[in-house]
């Protein structure tokens, strides 16, 4: 059974104890740790008891195949419920599929997945089966940072300027748990009944991460080639290479979209960036204005390539992430209009 939106928003409040097991897969790791958190809280209240919660990797799997079904064949030593989290980095193959859906396991199963194709086995056979509950997590739209900011002013009593809001919704959004996290950063600030600026949440969403991360895709869009290496390996140290492209390709698409609205209203690039919504940070208008210069429509197409395939490579090779990600900015930064 499939839950999606508001549907997954009420289960994650309240779990059925009634099910077999639940699938969380999608984009956004952060949603997804958010609720495997959120359902593990909820189970086993007492997580210092070693035998109500057992977590097992892909590796694990892989080097004992034996090893799921002991864990589903399990009993707590108490009446209490028990969990197995499965927290995996590739699907699971079908033969393990097949043990959990055969299991007459007394254990919450939990599956923290990434992205699952529709073909994925876990996927096809936990969407059709009555016992278990999959959560999709993809990347929280602009309505869905709106709705969460708007909840959380309610929360606190606090009201905020629109061109705020819309500062918030712009610079937000890859990651659940970054989303949330620079909301709640920029709430504590004030006390119930304070109205928050444009200026008071620029002062502080313009954190020196999310600067240096900006100044490292501003680097390699201004075709600073020597400077990405020395910047890259300051900023792998607060984002993952995941991040990263997700940025960088944000990034293209904010260039396209500025290059077609300059192309539909005949205006300068100054004034193009300035007039931008959600608004652009205002210290990196110098930078765009340069990269507005340097690329064309064409070229940003080919980067958009370059990305999805490097996103690609980087999940069939996880260990080598970092360095091809290193190695698709410096291959952006060399490309030739």
């Amino acid at each position: 059974m499939i839950l999606r939106n508001k549907q997954a928003d009420d289960f994650i409040k309240n779990p059925s104890d009634d099910i077999q097991g639940i699938l969380l897969h999608g984009q956004d790791s952060g949603l997804i740790n958010y609720r495997t958190k959120a359902l593990v809280s909820h189970y086993i209240p007492n997580q210092n008891d070693p035998f109500l919660l057992s977590t097992i990797n892909s590796a694990q799997l892989n080097d004992d195949p034996g090893l799921l079904a002991d864990e589903l064949d399990t009993f707590a030593l108490t009446n209490d419920k028990r969990v197995i989290l499965l927290d995996l980095s590739s699907d699971l193959k079908k033969e393990q599929v097949d043990c959990i859906i055969g299991s007459k396991s007394q254990s919450i199963l939990i599956i923290n997945a990434g992205e699952l194709k529709t073909s994925s086995p876990s996927r096809k056979a936990f969407e059709s089966n009555k016992n278990f509950i999959v959560i999709p997590c993809y990347n929280s739209s602009n309505i869905d940072i709106m709705a969460l900011l708007n909840n959380k002013l309610k929360d606190r009593n606090l009201t905020m300027h629109k061109d705020a809001k819309d500062l918030i919704v712009g610079s937000l959004g890859n990651d659940y748990g970054n989303t949330t996290s620079e909301i709640e950063k920029i709430l504590n600030h004030h006390q119930g009944g304070d109205e928050i600026s444009k200026s008071e949440v620029e002062s502080i969403i313009v954190s020196s991460s999310n600067i240096i991360v900006t100044d490292l895709v501003d680097t390699v869009f201004e075709r600073k080639t020597k400077n990405i290496s020395c910047l890259y390996h300051s900023v792998i140290d607060e984002f993952n290479p995941a991040q990263i492209l997700i940025i960088t390709s944000n990034h293209v698409i904010k260039l396209l979209e500025l290059l077609a609205e300059k192309d539909d209203s005949n205006l300068t690039n100054k004034q193009v960036i300035e007039n931008s919504k959600p608004p652009i940070f205002f210290k990196r208008h110098a930078s765009l204005q340069k990269q507005l210069n340097t690329w064309n429509r064409g070229a940003l197409g080919d980067i958009v390539e370059i990305l999805s395939e490097t996103t690609i490579e980087t999940r069939k090779n996880s260990d080598l992430s970092a360095e091809l990600t290193e190695r698709c900015l410096l291959k952006i930064s060399s490309l030739k209009n």
